[in-house]
Parts: C-alpha cells; sequence; structure tokens
C-alpha cells in the first residue's frame, strides 16, 4: 500500500507542478492586465511612454463604437470600431501576447486616422475586456480572428474591402487564420513583429532562461495539452504563408529581442502570395512605428497601393 500511495502523491505533485507552470504561461487573468493608460517603465516602452501616452488619449477623444461577437466556445470577445470614411477600407487590428490594443496599435490607429481608413482595434481572448483567461500563442486566436472578419463581412457587406493587421501574436494569428478561409473581401495582410509558430517562439523563450529547451518545451506542451486542450504544434505562420493567396507586408523591428527577426525572413521568404518587407534598425519588439514611424507609415501606404 505504502508505494501506491508514494505512487499517488507523486502523480498529484507532478500535476500540480504541470497546473502551476500552465498558469503562468497560458492564462491572464483580468485582475492583472494592464489598463491602456499605465503604460510600463520596461526597455520596451521607456523612451516612448510620452507617444504612447498621447495615442492613447487620442483614441479615447476619437468617436468609436463598442461591438462584441461571441467565440466558438462562448466567450464575449469586444473591440473598437473606428469609423473615418465611411466608404473607405476597414482595417482589423490584432495585438499581442499580453498586450493592449492602445499600444501595440500604435502605428495602425495613427495610420488609419491620418489616411481615412476605417479601423477595428480587438481585445483579444484573455485581453482588455474580452472573456476568457487563457492565450494560446494563436491556436484558439486564429478561430476568433476568422469569427471578426466574418462579422465584419456581413455588417458591412461583400463590397467592403477588409485589410488585417497585427502585432506579434496578433501577426501570427491572422496569417494562421487564412488557412481556415477569409472571404473574397478581405484584400491585404500587414505582419508586425510575428513568430513563424508558437513552439518555435517558446522555445525561444525557453533558450533565453538558459534551460534545457527540448524537455522544457515539452513540458509546457504537456501542460496545454491537459489543461488548455489545445496542441501547441496544430497550426503554424510558416506553413500558412506557403498557401496563402493574399498580399502580405512583413514589418520587423532589426533589434527584436522578443521574435527573432530570422522568423520574419522565414516567413517572407516562404510567401506564396504578393510579399514586401521592411525592417526598421534600431526597433525592439513591437515598437517598430514608434522607432521610425515615416518609414512604417510610408511602407503601409506604398503596400496599400498594390491593392487600389
Amino acid at each position: 500500500m505504502r508505494w501506491l500511495l508514494f505512487l499517488l502523491i507523486t502523480i498529484i505533485v507532478i500535476l500540480l507542478a504541470l497546473y502551476r507552470l500552465y498558469r503562468s504561461v497560458f492564462c491572464n487573468p483580468q485582475r492583472k492586465r494592464p489598463d491602456a493608460h499605465n503604460i510600463p517603465e520596461s526597455t520596451l516602452y521607456k523612451e516612448y511612454r510620452e507617444v504612447m501616452a498621447e495615442a492613447v488619449d487620442d483614441m479615447e477623444c476619437t468617436p468609436f463604437e463598442e461591438v462584441s461577437i461571441l467565440s466558438a466556445d462562448g466567450y464575449r470577445l469586444y473591440g473598437r470600431l473606428y469609423i473615418m470614411e465611411e466608404a473607405a477600407p476597414l482595417m482589423i487590428f490584432f495585438h499581442g501576447y499580453h498586450g493592449v490594443y492602445a499600444w501595440d496599435g500604435y502605428g495602425f490607429f495613427k495610420i488609419c486616422k491620418s489616411n481615412g481608413i476605417n479601423i477595428l482595434m480587438v481585445d483579444e481572448r484573455a485581453h482588455g475586456k474580452s472573456g476568457g483567461n487563457e492565450v494560446t500563442f494563436g491556436i484558439k486566436e486564429r478561430y476568433d480572428c476568422k469569427l471578426w472578419v466574418e462579422y465584419a463581412a456581413e455588417r458591412f457587406g461583400e463590397n467592403k474591402d477588409l485589410l488585417l493587421a497585427g502585432v506579434s501574436m496578433g501577426a501570427s494569428s491572422v496569417i494562421m487564420a487564412s488557412e481556415l478561409g477569409f472571404p473574397q473581401s478581405v484584400k491585404a495582410v500587414i505582419a508586425d513583429c510575428g513568430y513563424s509558430e508558437p513552439a518555435a517562439i517558446i522555445k525561444e523563450i525557453i533558450k533565453k532562461m538558459k534551460l534545457p529547451v527540448e524537455a522544457v518545451y515539452m513540458i509546457v506542451k504537456i501542460s496545454a495539452q491537459i489543461f488548455g486542450h489545445f496542441n501547441l504544434e496544430e497550426a503554424a505562420a510558416l506553413q500558412a504563408v506557403k498557401k496563402i493567396q493574399i498580399p502580405i507586408l512583413f514589418i520587423h523591428g532589426k533589434n527584436d529581442s522578443v521574435v527573432p527577426v530570422y522568423m520574419c525572413n522565414q516567413l517572407y521568404e516562404n510567401c506564396q502570395s504578393t510579399g514586401k518587407l521592411l525592417i526598421i534598425d534600431g526597433a525592439d519588439h513591437a515598437n517598430s512605428a514608434m522607432t521610425d514611424y515615416e518609414a512604417y507609415e510610408n511602407a503601409v501606404v506604398e503596400f496599400l497601393k498594390i491593392i487600389y
């Protein structure tokens, strides 16, 4: 009997350790979500806090409509719809892991406002006001992306051109969602600092922590399967770009300390549709637009001329 008790205790300890790991990597409860006005003094944002604060104020002062949809697994997801010009295209923007639409979407909002493009800025699941506590690096988020596209297509009609944009996890989610099928009204994708695969970015993070990559990754993967019921390897942007027919603009910071720039190059080199590439010198993760807004805006505007 002692060995059975020892085995039971061992299993419980292992499961508790896996659950703790799962919570730390994949969960973002409401109480931990930052307010857009409380910009952290991290190395990513420190020198841009002033312009970011101005952008947040601008987003608050610009009229918007709060909209929502229901995810396939029952979570209420929210977004802010800004109508700049009724007849203009609509951009749907998706932020990054533990990101905030107002921070990650700094460049896209500014471009849309100054160029008369409508924009829907989404709170992804487990972020902002949206429901859920689980972040899945794009595995479940890609289905939410598809639902937001379908919402826009139904609301505005098949003649309203849709542009999809994302930063970091949002960029990868949009690309992965393309494999699920988009309506013909989706005309372009703009992917800023997206990663090649959920598995690959997690391995990069483990490597930076100087831990045994394959062993720790396998534990992380198992925790996601047991407690989150998803497989980190069931989708990858690197595979999706090999099939996508929609033009893509890839943007990445040369000094990105989170998502290595080689991942952007991989996506660009494997893209089967019309692809453009912009690497911003000196830019770290998710702050390319703040580092060199002029180059950022010019690249987006020139890219959209391919379509219009």
